[in-house]
Parts: C-alpha cells; structure tokens; sequence
C-alpha cells in the first residue's frame, strides 16, 4: 500500500466518524415514534439497534470511496467521499422530514407522489420552504470539506477502525437476533423498528425459533391469518354477475368530497353553507373513511371494499359495480376533480371505464382549480341534458394544500399565507396553520354553496341525491405523538369525516357507526335497483341499517389496520402487528382471532380461489 493510499483512507476514515454523528443527529427525530419500553432488555436494543442501523449507513459512502481508491489510486477519489455523503444526509434529512409528517419512508412510490405527474397537486412548497432547504444543503456540503480538513490534521494520530467495525458488527448480529426473536413472538416493541427506521431490514427467522421451541405457538397461528398473497388470485369482483330490474325513476346523484375534511370541522362559522344544507339532510355522526388518505378513501367510497385491493384493481382495470351500473342505466357522468386523477390513478380503477376521462383542472394552485372545477360544473348544469340523469363528482382539494385565493378575507386569525412544512416538528404551534386549514375550508364551503343553490334555482335540488364528505381527515399533533396532517395513523382525526345525505325526502341525525363502504351499496339498492346480495360486491351495508359493527378494516396495500372500538392494530405488509389504544400508545390489549380470520376473509374475498 504507498503513502498516498494509506494517508488518504485514514484521512477519509475520520471524516467518516464525523458524518456518522451527523447521520445519527439527523436521525433524532424518528426516536419520536418509537416506544423504548420500560425494561433494560428493550432500552439495549433501542440502543445498539439506533447506533448499529445509522453506523452501517453511514458506512456506505467510505466502503464505496475504498473501493474506488484502491482501483484508481489517486487524490481526487475524496470528492467521490464528499458526494456521496452529501447526498446520504440529504437523503437522512429528506425522509425523516417526511416520516414525521406521513409516516412513509422514500421509496418508489413517495418519489412519483413527490415527483410524478402533477405532484405539485399533492405538496405545495412555498419561495420560503425551498430557500430553507438549499441552506440545508448549502451547509452539508460545506461541512464535507470542513470534515476532510480536519481529518487531515488528524490523521496522525491512531484511530481503530477495525476494532470499531467489528464491534458494531457484533452489535448489530445481536440486535438481529433479538428483532428474529421479537418477530416471531410478536413483541410490538421490537416489530415497531421495521416500520419506524429507513432501510431498515432486519432479520427474520419464524421457522428456525419455531424448531428450537421458542416460538409462542399461539402468536404463529396468529400470523397465518394476517399473511395472504395479495397477487396469488385474479380479481373475482364482483363474485356473482349483477342483477338489477330497470328504474321506474332515475335520480340525479351528486357526490361533493371535500379533500382532508376532518370530522369536527363541519359548523356554522367553518361552513355555514354546508351546515344549513345539512338541516335539511341525513347526518351521519359517526362515519369514517376507508383510509387516512385519498387513495384508500376514495377507492372505499365507489367500491365499498378496502383499498387493500388498490393495487390489484388497478392493473385488471376493474371498475366499480357503481359506475358500471350508472353507466347501465344512461346516466351522465361529470367528473370534476380539482386535482389530478392519474396521481393516485383513479383514472385506472375508480373511473378506467368512463370514456374521456377529464382527468385535469386548470390552476396554479388548489384554489384556483376548486374555482375552476366549480365555474365547468355550473356552466355544464346550464347545459344539460334533461333527458337523462346525471352523476356528478366534485372533489375540492384548497383544504388539503392550506390554500386560498390570493387577497382572500380570512375569517380565521391570526392565520398563515401558505404552510411552512419544514417548520412543522414535536414543539410546533399549529394555531396559525390549523386557521389557515378552516380558512380554506370556509373558502370550499362557499363554492359548495354557489353548487347547492344552482341546483335550487334550477328546480333540480328534489330530483338529486347528494352526498357531502371528505376522504379522509386531518391531523395537527391532537394525539400528540408527533403527528401531522394525515396517512400516519388510524385515529379518528385522521380517518372520521363528516357525511351528509340529502335524499329529499328526510331529515335525521344518525349516531351509529357508518363509513364509506356503505355509501355504494346503498345507492345500489336503494336508487339503482341491483338484486344481488351486497357481499356480491362490497363489505358495507345499507347507510340506514343501525345494526351495531364492532369492527372494520382501514386502509390500503402496504399499510393498513384493523380498528375496533377500543383497539387500532396495524398490520404490516409481512403480516406482522401492533396494537395500539385509541390515543396511538401501544398497547398489551390483544386482537380477538376471530376478527383477525374475519380480516383475512375479507382481504381475500374478491380474489380468485
């Protein structure tokens, strides 16, 4: 080895150690949503588990420059060192600041949200947000060539890399085994690390401690119910051909969604439009989503059945019983979506079967698309075709980006322009944003209300059914556990919403628990005379049935829960669970098996056998 190869590995050593404090002070934040336990063993393995994780992550870039300078043999080799790290942390800062606001990880399907087809729908950044971010990295990058710097002062003295590899590859066996362990008896403890840390990819070894018997035979029986191949099948939906006997009269039907609409933010100040609409209508107090995000609850709302299935759906190209049955009896379809319908593609489950699919609003911003779609839609009731009834779908989308017509009147104060996303952490004050969060939805609720009264003046109110909801809810840390905004849990603040249904006829507040499942299969019974029995096509029931349900699935692919009254317990893609109350602290409490068998049933229903 000559002296430039020695010196500059020991060089690039050094400034390893110093970016590895920095991995493991930008990985802080995701300790938030670990619960350490109580016990010494559970504190050891929060411990090397951390340290172990983010020290093998941070060795990455220095294994790569080793390699590369032992092939080229030259000085430059270390910018190679400084930009990997760089974007290493980058990519530390980016997905823990993502983490505590989604509760996702980078990965494949984060990237085309956040850089796919008309992601600027989904996240809104503001001048402010992207200059914080470029010093960010502005500072990264500096702070690489201040590391090298030291580290060649430094590399005189003696540093015991080898000695440090290797216990840190002792650790992490031992933090390996014990997760093996923990997995298989389902310690919610030890599961929750494979969920909460990035990349993180421990190992697993079910039937290994099942021969050596130490595995609880109870809990294995457990993960055969939780684990299904949700591929294995084709699409079996609906289980029987549709049966339906034609319409005597045939309703308009009206569908207004109104993005992140949280269940507590339905009232006389917030909406008043909507509030006075609701006095005339079915109120449903107690409604959740299928899911705490668009995905999930809006696929629940036109198929009545968890959007585990999404992804399936989505490459049959399988459409609702819903619309397929509209589209059977003439009615016109109006698909008004203030943000995209490719991203999520619902223009490839929810709606692939509605010929000329308008999958795009004219704006800048969710306000002015929410205006746009709102102007289309009353131009088009101006113009109708009274021969035929009518399906409209309006989805707002001002309330999901904090957003509001530039000069807009705000009535909610102190308030924001625009969110600070970077700004949001454990110890922010989320007054002014949760203001400018009413602000937009009192700015929807007007639009809703110019909706509702063309309708009014145009005598078509008596003939339409309309439903009022969101799809799912929103969160300002009210459990707080460090949570924002939505897609992190299953609470009701991010899943309850409110939901009303005008039918013209009555007028009633109901209390018992309803939720977007039912809304298809109500419609199909009740207004387009379908015969089959719902479990043909869906997991709901009819809106009106006050039979009580202890239980219902939420969700969608990747990550979803089963909630009972007093229980949330998430289920991971691998099959395995956590338990938590209704405040999100984990619980001891387990999951009757019953409903566990239940859930599968569920899970698999639509799938070929």
């Amino acid at each position: 080895m000559n002296s430039l190869t020695s010196n500059l590995r020991k060089q690039l050593y050094i400034a390893f150690l110093f970016n590895f404090l920095v991995v493991l002070y930008l990985a802080i934040p995701y300790i938030a949503y670990l619960e350490v336990g109580e016990t010494f063993f559970l504190r050891f393995f929060f411990l090397i588990t951390f340290l172990t994780h983010f020290f093998f992550i941070a060795l990455i870039p220095l294994i790569i420059s080793i390699i590369a300078l032992y092939l080229i043999k030259k000085n430059w080799v270390k910018y190679i060192f400084v930009i990997l790290n760089i974007a290493l942390l980058i990519y530390i800062k980016v997905d823990a600041l993502i983490f505590s606001q989604f509760k996702y990880h980078l990965s494949p399907v984060v990237f085309n949200l956040v850089f796919g087809k008309k992601s600027g729908d989904i996240f809104q950044f503001s001048l402010q947000n992207k200059i914080t971010f470029g010093s960010i990295v502005l500072i990264i990058i500096l702070a690489q060539f201040l590391f090298l710097k030291i580290a060649n002062n430094l590399s005189k003295r003696t540093f015991y890399f080898k000695a440090t590899l290797i216990s840190f590859l002792f650790l992490t066996i031992t933090s390996n085994f014990i997760h093996a362990w923990g997995d298989a008896n389902y310690n919610s403890f030890i599961m929750q690390y494979k969920q909460a840390l990035p990349v993180y990819f421990p190992l697993t070894a079910d039937t290994l401690l099942a021969k050596l018997d130490m595995v609880d035979e109870e809990a294995s029986k457990k993960k055969e119910n939780l684990l299904f191949d949700k591929n294995s099948g084709i699409v079996n939906y609906p289980l029987s051909k549709i049966k339906s006997t034609p319409l005597n009269h045939k309703r308009n039907i009206l569908f207004i969604v109104i993005d992140t609409w949280r269940f507590d933010c339905i009232s006389p100040e917030i909406t008043p439009n909507i509030y006075n609409f609701s006095k005339e209508s079915n109120v449903f107090e107690n409604h959740r989503s299928g899911s705490n995000m668009t995905t999930g609850g809006i696929f629940s709302m036109f198929y009545g059945i968890p959007a585990t299935y999404f992804m399936s759906f989505t490459t049959a190209r399988k459409s609702p019983v819903f619309i397929n049955e509209l589209q059977k009896n003439n009615y016109q379809l109006k698909i008004y979506s203030s943000s995209t319908l490719e991203n999520p593609p619902f223009n490839l489950n929810v709606f692939s079967s509605v010929d000329n699919l308008r999958t795009d609003s004219k704006g800048d911003s969710p306000s002015e698309r929410d205006l746009s779609i709102t102007k289309e839609w009353l131009a088009d009731i101006d113009n109708l075709d009274n021969s035929k009834p009518f399906f409209g779908f309006l989805f707002y989308d001002s309330a999901h980006g904090f957003s509001i017509p530039k000069n807009y009147k705000t009535k909610f104060n102190p308030t924001l322009q625009e969110p600070d996303y970077l700004a949001i952490n454990g110890d922010y004050n989320p007054e002014k944003l949760i203001n400018l969060y009413k602000n937009s939805i009192y700015y929807v609720d007007e639009l809703v209300g110019q909706v509702i009264n063309q309708l009014k003046e145009k005598n078509l109110l008596e003939n339409t059914t309309i439903i009022i909801t969101g799809d799912h809810g929103q969160e300002f840390n009210d459990n707080k556990k460090g949570h924002w905004l939505h897609g992190g849990n299953f609470s009701d603040y991010q899943i309850k919403v409110p939901f009303i249904y005008y039918d013209g006829k009555t007028k009633k507040t109901y209390t018992h628990n309803t939720f977007h499942y039912d809304l298809a299969p109500t419609l199909c019974k009740d207004m387009l005379n379908v015969q089959n029995e719902i479990m043909d096509y869906s997991i709901g029931k009819n809106l009106f049935d006050t039979k009580k349900r202890d239980w219902f699935i939420c969700g969608y692919n990747q990550k979803y829960s089963i909630i009972c009254n007093s229980l949330i317990t998430n289920i991971s893609e691998s099959g395995s669970y956590q338990t938590l109350d209704k405040n999100l602290n984990l619980t001891d409490e387990d999951l009757d098996v019953t409903i566990l068998k239940d859930a599968f049933e569920i899970n698999s229903r639509f799938y070929k056998k």
